[in-house]
């Protein structure tokens, strides 16, 4: 006994240093993990809190505002951030910070229109700015009210927050533009003093540029610029007949000639900006991370369109560190069954931004579970709700911030995802069948249903992941068996060949719809290699399958009515949190696949191409029987272990706390290449992993297993240990 007591803390020992190196002071200093399966966030920054849910990240200690405190104030507090979050970072956590590049102020009222002379900023810009220059340079001529984002007729977007059912106060928000140099200046200084206290990492609020903004002298010449680096003049010439951008006028409604270059352009700025930052906050802190805040978990256009919360940009290399996404609406889009039975799922959402962000960290800042926004929530509801939006992250390798007390049941997903880090660790998305995401498509005003068909192939039970435009470059997309492109008008002849060299190499496309008419700028083709791909220079009218070298292309059409398959919407205001859901422009909304309100006849074809991707396969992929409507299940891989992991939802939540547990649930599990199983380990209750038995379906170049779970209460855990 005594030797199997110093086995077991032998091995141990073993996991707690593998887990501790991952966040350790190095020979240069204090390094944070960036690695998902060790993020666990904490929003209290209270020991006792963080040690029982086994919390890893939480928030620390930042820099105060300059223009909220004296310069001797300034110090001492600086000083005090700095002893705090050092003291965290001795605990092991890594500790991250807000930071709102909003310029605040406050009018007479909530009923008037507030002036840019309100703004608090102007005050210390009079009378304090000299003492901060060693952070943000000598003062401008130009003060702060020249700073913010305006409308055409100069007038400037402001937001007055009130807890949600309660009236505003007579504070607002407004914003800079992030092509203000002295703005720009400000932001620099303020994320500076943010890496010297020690933090990690700040989420940078209200980065974004509302809608309808910004007009000012530095973004109409920051626009020319843009369209002598990304538009070439042919494409100007074909589109709008230009060839000289230096008279070009940003476009103020959609429709004018640069629109879609206009709304490209807004996301670019935000991204610029954010690198920025960053490379000012890494200076001070070689480690330093920084994350938007641009609202962009919806996953589909709009976001980018409206508030330039272009995450294919953020993602890229160099760019955002971590995504920060406030997602949900709401009650509305809370994951859960709703009172008419339907699987409400952020999943696609989810399943973007992780392919968006390329496997970095992505916080989902969801639905707060507290009174009005849950009416009179019982510990229960409490309980179960947080079940679920923490099953629903962690599922689709994202990372769930509650904005309350951590309630049991949260407390017991924790805890049980604490105890199996080793597995999470090093995990990322995995699937032989893949959704191609562009954002383009809807930066074109064209249509594109990624989304919606992400939905339905969940609803199919049918395991897949998305890849975005930039994947299409790199050898990852060899990787998968199928890739679906979901109707994509505009696709670039680069990454239309390279989807030719991946279908020859032994890859399957399965295209819907006539893709790729049109290049990357919205301009017709002069050829289209998919077309081609499929034996003639145009799309067939009929459905088509074609052997091309070792693999194969497949073809359905899809004739686009005139209702464009939009989700027929009645005018309220703002429709969700941040701003319109354009209903009107485009149908992959999160209405239709989050709420499944999805076209009838757009269903009915993306259910034909979730028949054809069964056909292909002759149904051996990774699922669950659509019997069971309520469960979802993901994969991850990771390479290095050859561990694979399969993750369960089940969405069988209401609104009062009742979750209705999933039994016999039987799983059919695809292995990569060349691998077969050796052993499952299985938790549907939060609750120590059992071995699980199965059996082998086929056993050709990789395994086809079966296996069903006994019971799955909310999230579940399959460990696959491969050879």
């Amino acid at each position: 006994m005594f030797r199997l007591k110093k086995i077991v803390a032998a091995g141990l020992l073993i996991i707690s240093v593998i887990i501790l190196s991952l966040c350790v002071k190095s020979t240069q200093g204090w390094k944070p993990s960036t690695d998902w399966g060790h993020w666990r966030l904490g929003h209290r920054s209270n020991l006792e809190f963080l040690e029982e849910n086994r919390f890893t990240v939480t928030f620390g200690s930042g820099a105060p505002g300059f223009e909220d405190v004296s310069r001797e104030e300034f110090d001492k507090r600086m000083d005090e951030a700095k002893a705090f979050n050092k003291s965290y970072h001795d605990k092991g956590y890594i500790v991250l910070r807000y930071l709102s590049t909003s310029l605040g102020g406050r009018s007479e009222s909530n009923q008037d229109i507030p002036k840019k002379e309100q703004i608090r900023l102007l005050k210390f810009y009079q009378e304090n700015w000299n003492d901060f220059q060693d952070y943000i340079g000598p003062k401008p001529e130009d003060d702060p009210t020249t700073w913010i984002t305006i409308r055409p007729d100069g007038s400037f977007p402001f937001y007055r927050y009130a807890p949600y059912g309660r009236e505003t106060g007579p504070g607002f928000e407004t914003w800079g533009c992030p092509n203000n140099p002295y703005y720009v200046r400000m932001m620099e200084g303020r994320i500076r003093a943010q890496a010297e206290t020690g933090i990690d990492g700040s989420y940078v609020d209200w980065t974004q540029i509302s809608g309808g903004t910004c007009y000012c002298p530095y973004c109409q010449k920051a626009f020319v610029e843009y369209l002598k680096n990304n538009l070439p003049v042919e494409a100007a010439k074909a589109k709008y007949n230009v060839s000289d951008y230096q008279a070009v006028k940003p476009p103020e409604k959609r429709g004018e000639p640069f629109w879609m270059e206009w709304v490209q352009f807004r996301g670019h700025t935000v991204a610029e900006f954010h690198k920025r930052l960053r490379t000012v906050a890494r200076q001070y802190n070689p480690h330093f991370m920084i994350a938007g805040n641009v609202f962009g978990g919806f996953g589909y256009g709009p976001i980018a369109y409206d508030a330039a919360g272009n995450m294919e940009y953020l993602g890229e290399d160099g760019y955002d560190d971590f995504i920060y996404s406030e997602i949900q609406e709401f009650l509305d889009s809370a994951p859960r069954k709703d009172e008419n039975g339907v699987k409400i799922t952020n999943s696609p959402a989810l399943k973007f931004l992780s392919a968006a962000s390329h496997g970095k960290p992505v916080i989902i800042y969801a639905t707060e579970i507290t009174p009005p926004i849950y009416p009179d929530p019982t510990e229960k509801c409490l309980s179960a709700m947080s079940q679920i939006n923490i099953a629903e992250a962690i599922a689709n390798h994202t990372i769930f911030r509650e904005k309350r007390e951590t309630p049991p049941g949260a407390t017991a997903v924790y805890q049980f995802l604490a105890e199996n880090e080793a597995h999470l660790l090093g995990e990322h998305l995995y699937g032989n069948i893949a959704i191609l995401a562009s954002l383009n498509q809807y930066l074109a005003d064209e249509l594109s249903f990624a989304f919606s068909t992400s939905r339905v192939l969940a609803d199919k039970g049918i395991a897949h992941v998305m890849i975005v435009e930039d994947d299409l470059l790199t050898d990852g997309i060899n990787q998968f068996d199928l890739i679906v492109l979901p109707y994509l008008p505009l696709l670039s002849l680069k990454k239309q060949a390279a989807l030719q060299k991946y279908v020859e190499n032994g890859g399957q496309l399965l295209i819907l719809g006539e893709c790729s008419q049109k290049d990357e700028f919205n301009v017709p083709q002069t050829e289209n290699i998919l077309a081609k791909m499929l034996g003639a220079d145009d799309y067939p009218e009929t459905a088509v399958d074609k052997d091309l070298k070792k693999g194969k292309v497949c073809f359905l059409p899809l004739q686009i009515p005139e209702s464009r398959f939009l989700i027929p919407m009645k005018l309220k205001g703002e429709y969700t949190t941040f701003g319109p859901t354009m209903a009107d422009v485009f149908a992959d909304i999160p209405e239709g696949y989050t709420r499944n309100r999805i076209d009838p006849v757009l269903r009915q074809k993306l259910e034909a191409l979730s028949d054809k991707i069964l056909n292909l396969f002759d149904g051996k992929v990774t699922s669950i029987s659509d019997q069971h409507p309520y469960v979802e299940l993901t994969t991850m891989f990771n390479k290095e272990t050859d561990k694979l992991l399969v993750h369960f939802v089940n969405y069988d939540v209401t609104i009062d706390g009742t979750i209705t547990p999933a039994a016999n649930v039987p799983v059919q599990l695809l292995t990569p290449k060349g691998k077969r199983v050796k052993q499952i380990q299985y938790s549907g209750e939060l609750s120590t992993m059992k071995e699980l038995q199965f059996d082998v379906v086929s056993d050709q170049n990789r395994q086809l297993i079966s296996f069903s779970l006994d019971k799955l209460n909310v999230y579940g855990l399959a460990v696959v240990t491969l050879e």
